[in-house]
């Protein structure tokens, strides 16, 4: 792991402003003149950091990031300060991602780092469901998303149609129109076009990127707000599922993190922006909810267990989304809740399924300051 402190997550999505982002990873140093590959990283990281400078204000207001990304983070830290939480253990996702990212030499996480965040801000801000968009990188993935999305639309009591449902992939730095694009956003205008050829430039001289299919470029979903650069949006990332796949969680992925990300959009749409795990945890109880409900996918006790189970792969230890045992809680609370209810065919009012978890979640974890406190106390008891 490079440096799990330095993690491009939350923080940088919430901040509203990237008018304090700062270089989180330096060039190499070397004794020499540095080589054409590493000027061409440093200058494309530095247009990075200008974009996110020249962005609105609110361009990254409330965006929801599934996990703490493995891509080191640019500006301050989060909750994730607190960590890490005594005798807890990060998701088996976090661990396989943490393990790709420590295998890059700094000049090529210097370069994914740029990269992944102009990826981010392509289908956050340029992007849109108008264009067919295609879910998996060989499209494997698309059928099973755009039911999910349909699904969704009609089971939650919020507005819906303008939810948009876009495919994030790496792939897309390879156009230096569609980076144009990007970079128009919020860097200088005479700085776009060379930028744009710079980005593609340094997709494809550093192998380690794949031409970007890296799956670390894309290792994360997240959920947009109305009021957020290029509005209400969920994005699902082709290396998050790649990700998934690879740890046996292929069956349920799609709809499990496409429910997740819905699930933000539920609490976006009542104002509901709590600031604990419960931010989190919460739409992995939506998630579940609808995943177990005859409405939903009606899955079985079985399948609701793997989805349990992906919801944990997906925890950390930094009082940021919640542990592997927290996140796990959640969504089976949620699948109960579906699973338990005297007409099956009831679904619950979004706003009211806020409310029963945030009375719960107290129930299924202490709260995050709290935690520290107990686990010495636990200590001390032996």
């Amino acid at each position: 792991m490079r440096n799990r402190t330095r993690f491009l997550g939350k923080t940088l999505a919430a901040a509203g402003t990237a008018a304090a982002l700062a270089l989180a990873t330096a060039v190499p140093a070397a004794a020499d003149t540095p080589s054409t590959v590493e000027q061409d990283v440093a200058q494309l990281y530095q247009d990075v950091i200008d974009l996110y400078n020249g962005l609105p204000a609110d361009a990254l207001r409330g965006v929801d990031r599934l996990i703490d990304s493995p891509v080191p983070r640019i500006g301050p830290r989060s909750r994730a300060a607190q960590g890490p939480i005594p005798g807890c253990t990060e998701g088996a996702l976090l661990t396989y991602a943490n393990k790709l990212a420590s295998q890059l030499t700094p000049l090529e996480g210097q370069a994914l780092d740029a990269l992944s965040g102009l990826s981010q801000l392509y289908v956050q801000g340029v992007t849109n469901d108008k264009a067919p968009q295609v879910f998996g990188t060989d499209g494997q993935y698309t059928a099973r998303a755009t039911d999910t999305i349909a699904r969704l639309r009609g089971f939650w009591d919020i507005e819906s149609w303008n939810i948009q449902l876009v495919a994030w992939k790496g792939t897309d730095l390879g156009s230096q129109a569609k980076m144009a694009q990007t970079f128009s956003l919020g860097l200088a205008p005479a700085k776009v076009k060379a930028a744009a050829a710079l980005a593609t430039k340094v997709l494809y001289e550093v192998p380690a990127m794949q031409g970007g299919r890296n799956p670390l470029i894309t290792l994360n979903a997240f959920s947009a707000p109305a009021g957020s650069l290029g509005g209400k949006r969920v994005a699902l990332g082709d290396g998050l599922l790649d990700t998934v796949n690879a740890l046996g969680f292929d069956d349920v992925s799609v709809e499990s993190v496409v429910g997740h990300e819905y699930g933000h959009q539920v609490d976006f749409a009542h104002d509901n922006y709590p600031r604990n795990e419960s931010s989190e945890m919460g739409p992995d109880a939506y998630g579940g909810y609808f995943v177990a409900h005859a409405k939903g996918f009606a899955w079985d006790a079985r399948t609701q267990q793997e989805v349990s189970y992906l919801d944990a792969s997906i925890g950390d230890c930094y009082h940021s989304h919640g542990t592997p045992d927290q996140r796990k809680a959640a969504g089976t609370w949620g699948e109960k809740q579906a699973t338990s209810q005297g007409n099956p065919n009831r679904i619950v009012p979004s706003a009211t399924m806020i409310e029963k978890f945030q009375k719960e979640y107290p129930k299924l974890m202490p709260p995050a300051a709290d935690q520290p406190a107990a686990a010495a106390v636990a200590a001390a008891r032996g």
